[in-house]
């Protein structure tokens, strides 16, 4: 089988990170899977060595650009016989759906990263009617009306087998004792990504027990105005800012006891979670959307009942004080099993197989 996989973006961000891997999944698995993307940022850089790899769309969005990434997607397809075209985002979707349309037997597979994907408007459903196959990556996703009848495949983000519990950790380095609870958070610094709550959570936990900390990963404009918060409660001196990281991602990982979500990030299968977990770390969450199912049996406890920082910081501070972190990262690494590289293969392998069911279904 030879498979394509698509987004039109630039950068290791959102979608393109878990298309990735999925593609480095099907590889494993012995699939002939490929991986397009746009042009001219940090993802050719990264992965255009790779002989796998194709940065052959454009980043603008233009009638004219439009016609040139249809047209080089469409010589890409031809030119390696691909059978199928797997899209991740709305405009590498549209490309795809244009650029197959003179091929004969390619099937056309669309997976939805957020609701935010969802569009009701009648070229949006002629777009996923004309889909052969669609998936989501969480059963949260499932009720939309865009994809009504249409059983969707549930593929969750596969975990890169550099996420694993074994393997140096950065605790030294950055300074944090052993007798430290250090809590960690992971996002881009923008508004509305659950930096306050991260933040206030802690501030609240510092009442209880001075030992907690927080590493907070990742880079934005918002930062300022995280650190004023940070003043203003009293807690600047216990937080870390470790900055943006991706090739050593593992190492700040393992590095913390227990890793905050209290928001939903730009894919919503909850990738952060999944990484966290396959590096042995447990992760305490508000009742967001679709974290059920990425944690598992350790929902009923790793959950916050109301989305506050208060409800999660006696979350929290019960976990320590039980002392069963052990646990829950037995419990962790015994679920995230479940987003492996061949669990993942084998669910997309299930999608391809209905779209190709529809293909040989149509007149």
């Amino acid at each position: 089988m030879r498979v394509l996989h698509l987004t039109s973006f630039d950068r290791w961000t959102g979608a393109s990170a878990p298309a990735f891997a999925e593609v480095e999944a099907l590889r494993e698995k012995g699939v002939d899977a490929h991986y397009a993307f746009a042009t001219g940022a940090s993802l050719e850089s990264k992965l255009g060595h790779l002989p796998f790899t194709h940065s052959i769309f454009h980043r603008a969005h233009t009638p004219r650009a439009v016609i040139r990434s249809v047209n080089a997607l469409r010589a890409l397809v031809r030119e390696k016989n691909f059978e199928l075209i797997h899209c991740h985002l709305s405009h590498d979707h549209w490309l795809g759906y244009i650029a197959r349309r003179p091929l004969k037997r390619v099937a056309l597979v669309r997976t939805f990263h957020a609701r935010r994907a969802f569009r009701g408007d009648l070229l949006s459903r002629r777009l996923v009617a004309g889909t052969d196959a669609v998936a989501i990556v969480s059963p949260a996703l499932a009720d939309h009306p865009l994809i009504a009848g249409r059983s969707a495949r549930l593929t969750p983000p596969p975990a890169e087998p550099r996420y694993r519990p074994d393997g140096p950790d950065v605790r030294s380095e950055i300074g944090v004792s052993p007798e430290t609870f250090l809590l960690g958070f992971i996002g881009k610094i923008s508004p509305g990504r659950g930096f306050e709550d991260a933040i206030r959570t802690l501030a609240l936990l510092r009442l209880r027990d001075e030992a907690y900390r927080l590493l907070i990963i990742g880079r934005g404009d918002h930062r300022p105005k995280l650190e004023e918060l940070a003043r203003e409660l009293r807690v600047d001196d216990s937080i870390i800012w470790a900055g943006y990281h991706e090739d050593d991602l593992p190492e700040h990982f393992r590095a913390i006891d227990l890793l905050l979500f209290t928001a939903r990030g730009s894919d919503e299968g909850h990738r952060a979670i999944i990484e966290a977990m396959a590096c042995g770390t447990p992760a305490a969450s508000y009742p967001i959307p679709g974290t059920d199912f990425v944690l598992g049996s350790l929902a009923s406890s790793m959950r916050s009942p109301v989305a506050t920082p208060e409800a999660l910081a006696a979350l929290v501070h019960d976990l320590f004080a039980k002392g069963d972190l052990s646990e829950l990262k037995r419990r962790s690494l015994e679920r995230v099993a479940d987003f492996a590289y061949g669990p993942a293969a084998d669910r997309l392998l299930e999608l391809y197989d209905d779209a190709f069911t529809a293909i040989g279904a149509r007149p």
